[in-house]
């Protein structure tokens, strides 16, 4: 038995933020030497007994920097208590076997069972490391198993990344041209366990976790629970790309104290190209403290001339009171992006899903249709409106727009019509003070750079048909509307005041025109005004109808031309 007692150099050498590639062929050591810096004493013994090599060496790390992820970060001036145990095990028909242990202080633990062929490096069968428990010993593979407040998976896999290098150097063949071991089968697992009130991963936080994970092959496979989501997932690892991440989920949170990290990870410089394929499933959604219900998406990177693309395959939110479906794709070049959709709006309870959106008390009831196709500059989740374009078609039937202040649904607020008698003084005040009823609404509009533009919305209910066509401006919340009011006499002109409305070809013009050919007397009761301004105080200016036309006398066939 021998023993040993001396001072361990290691040259200062702060790692740069962030690390690059180690160059090929360069051995662990040196890649773990970046992030050491200073000195310390270390003892240690070596004994020989049985013909089976038993090494010890302790120190306490003083004076030694660790430029690691928590909890294995430290200044050179603290101490760190580091103990290493090698055991060697009977050599049976030529395969040589050992053990190593490995504590630093109190929270950190790592074991491994390894075994070599004559003129082969060591390899791990099995081993483990454990923080703030011991280390597991599995069956097989490297298991990782975490017990902390915080973790930082991407610090830690960056690291294990760059102390394992590219594999060049650090063969497990055992051919000539290796280098050194293979480090990258000390800390790289095959399975991990971790509980943390806190843990980062793919630049997310998430609180309140307990995961469980297996790597094998390319593809990583998980069982999750915290406070942001529940269920089982995979991700698969793709030459060049950034895979495919596979979610079944029982619920889906994403608050809205993440919204800024979403808009980060979506305008990083990769842009599409940095998100990878997703196949996701959620039974309960909720987004920014809104619930949409279920939540079905399918997702890819796909190549695109002008740029990159991250396509949206289907799209489906489902819940009691009604269900999106959707198509798009998000592009993104030198810097830009543009998200363009095709959607269909399934409304079973309009007043119900306008509350989940965060409008509520504006709309009773309501079931119908709204669907088009609209584009805007930006990310997929946030409307940019003064870029909003496209073309909707709205046909909802059986609802009431209610008396109260509808808050920031404020262009519904112009629509429902309650400030009319008010402002005009006119005779109808019970058609509209307590909230317009409607039979239904149909309209169809184009929308050109947050402009909405309509010929043709239509509401038709027992106490008024309502026309309107004009324009209203999204972004700048003011409106510029012809609107015509009907109300309902029983004089028998209903059905075809009814008939005409639900034409959704028929516009304000045409409309009115067939009306008063066919029923004169619907001249004098029908109301036309103007509605211009802002959606909060906008002017309404009455609008005289036209006089009826004098008939033309027949003109003498003698009479001079002019």
């Amino acid at each position: 038995t021998a023993g040993a007692g001396g001072r361990a150099l290691v040259r200062s050498v702060p790692p740069p933020p962030p690390p690059p590639p180690p160059p090929r062929g360069r051995p662990a050591v040196g890649r773990l030497a970046t992030r050491l810096s200073g000195s310390t004493r270390y003892s240690g013994t070596i004994g020989v007994r049985d013909h089976r090599l038993n090494v010890t060496v302790e120190s306490e790390l003083a004076g030694l920097g660790l430029e690691f992820p928590a909890p294995l970060n430290k200044a050179q001036d603290t101490a760190l208590p580091l103990r290493f145990v090698l055991e060697g095990e009977p050599t049976v028909e030529g395969v040589g076997r050992d053990q190593l242990r490995l504590s630093l202080g109190n929270a950190v633990f790592a074991r491994y069972q390894r075994s070599h062929q004559p003129r082969a490096p060591w390899i791990v069968e099995r081993g483990g490391i454990g923080v703030n428990v011991p280390a597991p010993q599995p069956d097989e593979g490297m298991m990782i198993n975490v017990d902390m407040k915080s973790v930082n998976v991407d610090a830690w896999l960056a690291a294990a990344r760059t102390i394992a290098g590219d594999g060049e150097g650090d063969s497990v063949s055992g051919t000539a041209g290796g280098s050194g071991p293979n480090f990258s089968q000390y800390v790289v697992p095959t399975t991990i366990a971790a509980r943390a009130t806190e843990l980062f991963v793919a630049d997310r936080r998430m609180a309140d976790v307990v995961v469980g994970a297996t790597h094998r092959g390319n593809v990583w496979l998980a069982n999750l629970q915290s406070r942001q989501a529940s269920g089982y997932l995979s991700w698969s690892e793709q030459q060049g790309g950034v895979g495919k991440v596979t979610a079944r989920l029982a619920f889906l949170d994403i608050p809205e104290s993440a919204a800024a990290e979403v808009k980060d990870l979506l305008e990083s410089n990769t842009g599409a190209a940095s998100i990878p394929a997703l196949d996701i499933v959620a039974e309960r959604f909720e987004l920014f403290n809104k619930q949409f219900g279920r939540l079905d998406l399918q997702a890819s990177n796909v190549p695109a001339l002008a740029g990159k693309e991250w396509r949206i395959d289907r799209l489906s939110l489902a819940n009691p009171d009604g269900q999106l479906r959707a198509t798009g794709r998000w592009l993104t070049k030198d810097g830009k992006s543009n998200t363009g959709m095709n959607f269909t709006l399934d409304i079973l309870d309009a007043g119900r899903l306008l509350d989940r959106l965060g409008f509520p008390e504006t709309l009773r009831r309501g079931k119908g249709k709204i669907s088009g196709d609209l584009s805007w500059n930006g990310l997929p989740y946030a409307l940019d409106i003064p870029s909003l374009s496209g073309q909707i078609e709205m046909n909802v039937g059986g609802g009431q727009f209610l008396k109260q202040d509808p808050g920031a649904a404020k262009l519904l607020g112009v629509l429902s019509l309650q400030a009319l008698p008010r402002l005009l003084k006119l005779d109808f005040h019970d058609v509209f003070s307590e909230g317009l009823a409607f039979d239904g609404i149909t309209a169809n509009a184009m929308i050109s750079k947050g402009v909405v533009r309509t010929e043709n919305l239509k509401m038709h209910g027992v106490a008024a048909t309502v026309l309107m066509d004009g324009t209203a401006d999204i972004a700048n919340e003011s409106t510029n509307l012809r609107v015509v009011v009907i109300p309902e006499f029983n004089l028998g002109t209903g059905p075809l005041v009814y008939g005409l409305a639900v034409n959704p070809v028929i516009g304000l013009g045409s409309y009115l025109a067939q009306l008063f050919l066919r029923a004169p007397v619907m001249k004098a009761l029908t109301y036309q005004m103007q509605v211009t301004g802002p959606w909060k105080s906008p002017t309404i200016t009455k609008i005289d109808n036209p006089p009826d036309r004098p008939p033309e006398r027949p003109r003498s066939p003698t009479a001079r031309k002019e």
